[in-house]
C-alpha cells in the first residue's frame, strides 16, 4: 500500500535506487568506538533502527574530514585513515553501512570541516592552529589563520579522501555539509568572510574555495555516487547571505552535486533556526525550495523544517516545489515513521513535540529523545527478558507516564487497568487542548489513541485508595500521580491564578497581565498572550528568566520578545510583596517597592510532587513489585515521566 503516491514514488540517482521521498537526517546519538573511530554497537543498533522504519537514506550526521584542524567537539567519528595511530576506520565503518543497506535504504555520510569554530583540543595533531575565512581572535583567545590557497588545497584533498574512504566503507550516498556556520558556509556568508581579496566580496568570490572542494570530491569519488550537500538557504543573521546568492551558489554547483538539502541557521548566532521549535512554523524552508527550483537548479531538493503533514509534503512533491522531505527528529521520536505513513497508520506515529532537547544534549553531554525511551538504548533493552508471566498491573495516573507505562505493559502480554481522577485522561497536558500548544496536545492524543486501541481497563473518575487495590487485588503497581502547583505564600495570593488559567479559560484574562515566574511556562503563556495583541509584565524573582528552556527553545522566546517590545516587560530580581484586584506590588534589588498595574495576576513559581498518595498506596502489604514515576518523585519535564514509565513497565516480569 502506498497512501501517498508522491511522497512513497521510487527514484533512481545515478544508479541508486531510492524506495521513497523520505531522508532521515543527522541527529545525533552515535558512540565512536574508542579505538577505530567508527560508529559502535550502540550507534549501528540505533540507525538500523531508522532504515528498518522505510526512510530511502540514511544520514550518520557530524564526520570530520581530518582531525587536524576539523574538529569543533569530543566524540565524533573519523572515516580517513590515521597512519599515526595504525588505524583504518574505513572498515570498521561497513557495520553500519551493510546495517543500512540491508533494510533497503541508502547510509550517507556528512562529511564537514568546522573552521574557526574547531577547537585545538579536540584535533590530535593541529598544534594549536585552527583556521577560517579570515585572520581573526575567538573569544577564547584562540587564534583563527586565514586560509591561503594552500590550505584551501589541503581542505579540498581532505574532503575528497574523506568521500573516498566513505565509498570504500559502502556509503553511496556523500553529504558535504555548507550550511550552519561550518567552514564552506563561513567562506559562502559575507557575515563571516569579509575577506578582500580574491575569496571575499561578490558571490562568485566567496563561491570559489567551496567550488574547489565539490569539483575535488566529484573527481575523486567519480560517476557512480550520489553527492549532496546541505545550505542554509537563511542565515537568519546579520549581513548573512541573501536568497539571490543561494540561488546563484546552487547553480554554481549543479554539475557537481545531485541532490541539495534545505536548511535554515548559523550554529553560532541563530542555532534555533536549525531545529525549528515549538514557537516556530513547519515547513518554514518551501519558500526557498521553490526560488531554487524556480531558477532551474537540475539538482533534486529536499529540505528540512518540521515537516509533519504526509498529505501536504505529498502534494508538494506533486506541484514540483520540492523532490524529497528530510526529517531528523520525527524519525527519532518514531523511526517507523515513512512506514507508517505510506501504509495509512498516521495515527499510529509518535508525534515530535519539538522540544530539540536531542540535540541540544549534544551540548551538555547528554542527549535523548524526550518521548522516545528506546531510542539510544537499543543495545541495553537487548538485556531487557520477557516476562516469565502475565501480571495484573495497575496503573494510578492517566498522564503520559501512567499511559506509556500502561502501553508498555499491556504490549508485554500484561493485564492492565489505568486508574484516573479526573474525567479525562491527559494529566498535566490537557491545558493543551486549549490553544498554543499543538505539539503537546498532538503527544496526549497520540497516547490517548493508543490506550483506546489495546485491551486495557481504563477507570475515569476514580480516586486510588487501599479500598480499590483491595479490590483489584494487584501484583504489580505504577504509581504516576503527577505533582501539582507550589502555591503562592504572599498577600493576596486569593488575587492570582495558576497559569494554565491562561489556557482553560482565556476569556477571564484582561489586557494587561502580570506573570509571576519568569520560566517557561509563563514565558511561553506571554508569546500566546504578545500574539492576542496583551501587554505582558513578567516578575522574575533571579536575575535570569528562562532557566528551564533549552538552548534553542531561550533565544526562540528572546527572539519574540524583541518583536513585540513595546508590549512586554521582563523585570529582574523582583520580590512579589502584594497581589491585588488591580495590580502586584514588588521590591527591587534595592528594596525599594513598586507597583504594577494590572487586569489579572497569573503565576508559576514550581510544582509540588502529589507523594502523599503514593506513600498510601505503598503500604498496601499485597503487591509483588512497586513503583513511582514521573513528577510523583520530584517536578521535572515530559521526559522523566515517559522514560520512567517504559522502563517501569519494562522490569514487570
Amino acid at each position: 500500500m502506498n497512501k501517498y503516491p508522491y511522497l512513497g514514488k521510487p527514484i533512481t540517482i545515478r544508479g541508486v535506487y531510492y524506495r521513497n521521498r523520505i531522508f532521515s537526517t543527522p541527529t545525533g546519538l552515535t558512540w565512536p568506538d574508542e579505538y577505530s573511530g567508527a560508529p559502535d554497537f550502540r550507534t549501528v543498533l540505533l540507525y538500523e533502527k531508522k532504515a528498518r522504519g522505510g526512510a530511502a537514506s540514511v544520514n550518520y550526521g557530524e564526520t570530520p574530514v581530518n582531525a587536524v584542524d576539523a574538529v569543533r567537539r569530543p566524540n565524533v567519528d573519523e572515516i580517513r585513515p590515521d597512519f599515526k595511530r595504525m588505524v583504518l576506520p574505513a572498515k570498521d565503518w561497513i557495520k553500519f553501512t551493510d546495517a543500512i543497506k540491508r533494510h533497503g535504504a541508502n547510509p550517507c555520510v556528512q562529511l564537514c570541516h568546522a573552521g574557526l569554530f574547531a577547537e585545538p583540543f579536540f584535533n590530535r595533531y593541529t598544534n594549536g592552529k585552527v583556521i577560517g575565512p579570515v585572520d581573526m581572535v575567538k573569544e577564547s583567545g584562540t587564534h583563527v589563520k586565514a586560509m591561503d590557497q594552500a590550505d584551501m588545497d589541503r581542505i579540498a584533498n581532505d574532503f575528497a579522501e574523506a568521500a573516498l574512504c566513505a565509498v570504500q566503507a559502502g556509503f553511496n550516498q556523500i553529504m558535504i555539509q555548507c550550511c550552519h556556520g561550518w567552514l564552506l558556509a563561513q567562506f559562502l556568508s559575507p557575515h563571516w568572510n569579509t575577506r578582500t581579496d580574491e575569496f571575499g566580496g561578490c558571490i562568485e568570490n566567496r563561491a570559489k574555495f567551496p567550488l574547489q572542494v565539490f569539483k575535488a570530491v566529484r573527481e575523486k569519488v567519480g560517476p557512480k555516487v550520489v553527492i549532496q550537500t546541505r545550505i542554509s538557504g537563511d542565515e537568519h543573521q546579520k549581513d548573512g547571505w541573501p536568497i539571490e546568492d543561494v540561488v546563484k551558489f546552487c547553480q554554481m554547483i549543479d554539475q557537481y552535486v545531485d541532490i541539495i538539502e534545505i536548511s535554515s541557521g548559523d550554529y553560532h548566532n541563530s542555532e534555533h533556526y536549525c531545529w525549528v521549535n515549538p514557537l516556530m512554523g513547519r515547513f518554514i524552508n518551501i519558500p526557498i525550495a521553490r526560488e531554487i527550483k524556480k531558477a532551474g537548479v537540475k539538482a533534486y531538493i529536499t529540505a528540512v523544517g518540521g515537516h509533519n503533514d504526509p498529505k501536504k509534503m505529498d502534494e508538494l512533491i506533486k506541484e514540483g516545489a520540492i523532490d524529497f522531505f528530510s526529517i531528523g527528529r520525527g524519525i527519532l521520536a518514531d523511526s517507523d515513521l515513512p512506514k507508517k505513513w505510506l501504509t495509512g497508520k498516521e495515527e499510529d506515529v509518535k508525534p515530535c513535540i519539538r522540544c530539540s532537547d536531542c540535540m541540544a544534549g549534544l551540548y551538555t553531554g547528554f542527549y535523548q529523545c524526550n518521548i522516545n525511551p528506546t531510542v539510544g538504548q537499543e543495545a541495553y533493552l537487548l538485556n531487557t527478558p520477557s516476562p516469565k508471566s502475565s501480571k495484573n498491573v495497575l496503573i494510578v495516573g492517566g498522564g503520559v507516564g501512567g499511559m506509556q507505562a500502561a502501553i508498555t505493559a499491556f504490549d508485554r502480554g500484561h493485564k492492565v487497568t489505568l486508574v484516573e481522577k479526573n474525567d479525562k485522561l491527559g494529566g498535566t497536558l490537557i491545558f493543551s487542548d486549549y490553544g498554543h500548544k499543538e505539539d503537546l496536545k498532538n503527544l496526549k492524543d497520540y497516547y490517548i489513541r493508543q490506550v483506546k486501541k489495546r485491551d486495557i481497563k481504563v477507570l475515569l473518575n476514580t480516586e486510588a485508595n487501599l479500598e480499590l487495590l483491595d479490590k483489584i487485588n494487584p501484583t504489580d503497581i505504577i504509581a504516576a500521580t503527577g505533582s501539582s502547583p507550589r502555591p503562592l505564600t504572599i498577600e493576596g495570593s486569593e488575587n492570582a491564578k495558576y497559569a494554565t488559567e491562561g489556557y482553560f479559560h482565556p476569556e477571564n484574562i484582561g489586557h494587561k497581565v502580570a506573570l509571576i515566574g519568569g520560566g517557561l511556562i509563563n514565558c511561553e503563556l506571554a508569546v500566546k498572550f504578545l500574539e492576542e495583541g496583551k501587554d505582558v509584565t513578567i516578575l522574575e524573582l533571579t536575575d535570569q528568566i528562562l532557566r528551564d528552556a533549552n538552548m534553542f527553545i531561550k533565544p526562540t522566546i528572546k527572539e519574540i520578545f524583541e518583536k513585540y517590545k513595546d508590549n512586554i516587560h521582563v523585570i529582574m530580581n523582583a520580590s512579589t510583596k502584594l497581589i491585588e484586584k488591580d495590580g502586584v506590588t514588588y521590591e527591587d534589588k534595592d528594596g525599594k517597592d513598586h507597583k504594577v498595574t494590572c487586569d489579572t495576576v497569573l503565576y508559576a513559581i514550581g510544582s509540588i510532587a502529589n507523594s502523599q498518595i503514593v506513600d498510601t498506596l505503598r503500604e498496601w502489604p499485597n503487591w509483588e513489585s512497586f513503583r513511582a514515576i514521573g513528577d510523583c518523585t520530584g517536578a521535572s519535564i515530559v521526559k522523566k515521566a515517559i522514560h520512567q514509565g517504559y522502563f517501569a513497565a519494562m522490569d514487570i516480569l
